[in-house]
């Protein structure tokens, strides 16, 4: 199950019959096959990615998470769960506090009758809950005293026979009192930590406000865009096509009038081919009494034709397509649609309307 601890460096659950959990300086658990197996003697947290030299650390075991471990398996693994008094092999049911093992129903009844341990608080696995035990460790020299002060000299804890045998001229406090204190410094720091956090969330529900504006904006502005866009595309083909129908109209004037001029030229071209070919006959085929008689003739219509028809000489009219204002309106629109805060969005605004009149000045 996921909600058991895991190991920071090989993501392994730690399980209550396995590896050991050591506690690295930053908080995180690293199991005790890690820190044996330490390639070089460095560890290096996946978690938070800090790197521990065990040459310069020494690591402890991690005695909360041993605990969080034990209670874990109590509420989701409680057939795993063995009598530890008697090493028999039956299921636990009960907690003895004070032992520290786990007793099956058989030395549950034998641990309620003894003198020396009925009156051990017992706690069944069914109803299980967490609990601060701060019954006495037994001092290792002076057993059965109890270690129940601290020498911050040494810093270790001492029976009342160590402090004046080993540790007469020590500081020494009560462990109580220096265990007050430090649950009074961790509930400072509780506090503090509970208030950046909150403030953290604070920051998160905002930044992830902004990012649901900041979709929204974007989804808005894509089909502002694209409206904007597809509406200036619709103005171009509506200019295009009045730039089109005007040109063809000019066109058609233009050929019209080429096309009446060219039918009087053809017919006085031809007038003029009549009478140069007549004259043309005159002179290869009249006698002299002919030429007499047709003189006046030739010339009087050789002489009005020359002098109602002249040479026309006849400019092509040459059609051209006015691209003043096309640099400017070039640059226009290469300024045109940044995506720019409101307060420069009024004049950004003017700089549409100034591309949209630069479109029918082309």
């Amino acid at each position: 199950m996921d909600i058991f601890p895991k190991c920071s460096v090989c993501h392994q659950q730690f399980v209550l019959k396995g590896p050991a959990p050591y506690l690295l300086p930053c908080l995180h658990a690293v199991c005790e096959t890690c820190v044996t197996s330490a390639a070089g003697g460095v560890i290096s947290c996946s978690s938070c990615q800090t790197e521990v030299n065990l040459t310069d650390t020494r690591l402890k075991k991690d005695a909360v998470r041993q605990k969080e471990i034990f209670h874990l398996t109590v509420q989701h693994r409680p057939t795993e769960l063995l009598c530890t008094h008697e090493d028999d092999g039956n299921q636990a049911v009960c907690w003895c506090r004070e032992c520290e093992e786990l007793l099956c129903e058989y030395c549950q009844n034998m641990h309620s009758n003894f003198k020396l341990t009925r009156k051990h608080v017992l706690q069944n696995l069914s109803d299980f809950k967490p609990a601060v035990s701060n019954i006495p460790t037994p001092c290792s020299i002076h057993s059965p005293d109890s270690l129940y002060l601290l020498d911050r000299r040494c810093n270790i804890l001492i029976c009342g026979r160590c402090r004046f045998e080993d540790h007469a001229d020590h500081e020494v406090e009560k462990l109580d009192v220096v265990a007050k204190s430090i649950l009074k410094q961790l509930d400072q720091r509780k506090t503090e930590l509970a208030t950046l956090q909150a403030r953290q969330q604070s920051h998160i529900q905002n930044i992830r406000r902004g990012t649901e504006i900041t979709d929204t904006t974007h989804n808005t502005l894509t089909e502002n865009i694209g409206h904007t866009f597809r509406s200036l595309r619709s103005q171009l083909d509506q200019r295009e096509k009045e730039l089109l129908t005007d040109l063809e109209g000019q066109t058609k004037a233009a050929k019209t009038s080429l096309r009446t001029q060219l039918n009087t030229c053809e017919e006085v071209s031809k007038k003029c081919s009549e009478v140069l070919d007549y004259v043309t006959k005159v002179l290869t085929y009249a006698s002299q009494s002919d030429l007499l008689e047709l003189e006046s003739s030739v010339r009087e219509a050789t002489r009005a034709f020359l002098d109602t028809v002249e040479t026309q000489t006849q400019d092509i009219p040459a059609a051209a397509f006015n691209t003043n204002g096309l640099s400017k309106l070039k640059s226009n629109i290469s300024r045109f649609g940044a995506v720019v805060t409101k307060e420069l969005e009024e004049e950004y605004a003017r700089g549409i309307y100034v591309i949209a009149r630069s479109l029918y000045c082309v």
